[in-house]
C-alpha cells in the first residue's frame, strides 16, 4: 500500500515528533514536514487496518487513508497533545469511514459490505496478513470465520462498527475509541454493548438458519 505523500514545505530541520504551529504569519511551523513525515511512518498500518475493518474493502481503505493523512494535515496546529497523536489521527480516520458509510448507504441501500473473495485487491491483502503456518483447512475456516464477522459487522451503525472494530478487534482502550470517537467513555461503552448484542442475534440467526 503507497504511504500517504508528505507535502511539500520548507527543509529547515527540526524534531518531527513536535507537532508544527502556525507562525503568526499563517505559514507552517518549520517542523511540518518531518513531523508529518514522521507520523505517516508511524501511523500509515494502523490507520489502514481500522480503514479496512470498518470498510471491508482495501481500494476505499486506501482512498480513506490518503483522505484522513491530508485533514491530518491540513488540520494540524488542533492537535493538543504531542506525545500522543494516535488518537487524534484515527478520530479522523474513523470520521472519514463514517462519513463514507453513511454517503455509501444513502446511495446505495443494502449494498454489502462483507469483501468480495473474487477481488484482486482483497485476495493480495489477505495473502499479506495471512499467517504462512496455516494448513489449507484452517485456512478455510478462518475465511469463513471473517466472512461472518463481516456479516455482523454489516448490521451495526457506523459508529458501533468504528467502537466495537477499535475496542475488540484492534484492542484500543476505551480512552482511545472515546477520543477518536469524540465521545464519553460511557457512550463508548454503550456503543460496544449494543454492537455486541445486534452481533450475537445476528449470528445465532444465522447459526439457525444453517
Amino acid at each position: 500500500m503507497p504511504a500517504p505523500p508528505v507535502p511539500p514545505s520548507g527543509d529547515a530541520p527540526g524534531n518531527p515528533g513536535v507537532p508544527p504551529r502556525e507562525e503568526s504569519g499563517g505559514g507552517a511551523g518549520e517542523n511540518a514536514e518531518l513531523w508529518f513525515a514522521d507520523l505517516v511512518r508511524t501511523h500509515t498500518r494502523r490507520v489502514f487496518a481500522l480503514l479496512y475493518r470498518m470498510t471491508g474493502n482495501a481500494g476505499d481503505a486506501q482512498d480513506l487513508s490518503q483522505e484522513a493523512f491530508l485533514k491530518a494535515w491540513q488540520n494540524r496546529t488542533q492537535l493538543r497533545d504531542a506525545g500522543r497523536p494516535a488518537p487524534w489521527l484515527l478520530r479522523i480516520a474513523a470520521n472519514c469511514a463514517i462519513d463514507f458509510q453513511r454517503s455509501r448507504a444513502s446511495q446505495r441501500p443494502g449494498s454489502p459490505m462483507a469483501p468480495s473473495l473474487d477481488d484482486e485487491n482483497q485476495g493480495a491483502l489477505r495473502d499479506g496478513l495471512a499467517t504462512g503456518d496455516l494448513t489449507p483447512e484452517d485456512a478455510s475456516l478462518r475465511g469463513e470465520s471473517e466472512r461472518r464477522l463481516w456479516a455482523a459487522l454489516e448490521v451495526l451503525s457506523p459508529k458501533e462498527r468504528a467502537a466495537i472494530v477499535m475496542r475488540d478487534i484492534e484492542g484500543c482502550p476505551n480512552r482511545e475509541v472515546a477520543a477518536a470517537l469524540g465521545c464519553s467513555m460511557i457512550t463508548v461503552r454503550t456503543h460496544i454493548a449494543s454492537a455486541r448484542v445486534k452481533m450475537r442475534k445476528h449470528l445465532l440467526r444465522k447459526k439457525v438458519k444453517s
